[in-house]
């Protein structure tokens, strides 16, 4: 799995340009983050990272199965998501 860029809060670091597809994902997880109030993603991303190490006993699975990446993942080849189709705090579900 190749890490390609991560958001920080307000921050995007990368090591190189991204792409469209990488900017949509990214901007997903701001989006993310501004829904709960920053602290509160870092909160549920953690948790939801060791829950699925509990559950799957893998990096990677656990991974996938948080709850703020399978809405950006699922989401990230959809330009139009942020600004048309998006709900808010539906990835919370």
């Amino acid at each position: 799995m190749e890490i390609k860029a991560i958001t920080l809060g307000p921050v995007v670091i990368s090591r190189n340009k991204i792409d469209e597809v990488t900017k949509n994902h990214e901007s997903i997880h701001f989006q993310q983050y501004l829904e709960t109030l920053f602290v509160g993603f870092l909160i549920l991303y953690l948790w939801d990272w060791l829950m699925g190490l509990l559950k799957y006993r893998d990096g990677r699975s656990a991974y996938f199965a948080i709850r703020a990446e399978r809405e950006a993942y699922q989401n990230q080849h959809n330009l139009n998501y942020l600004q048309v189709d998006r709900a808010r705090w539906s990835w919370l579900k």
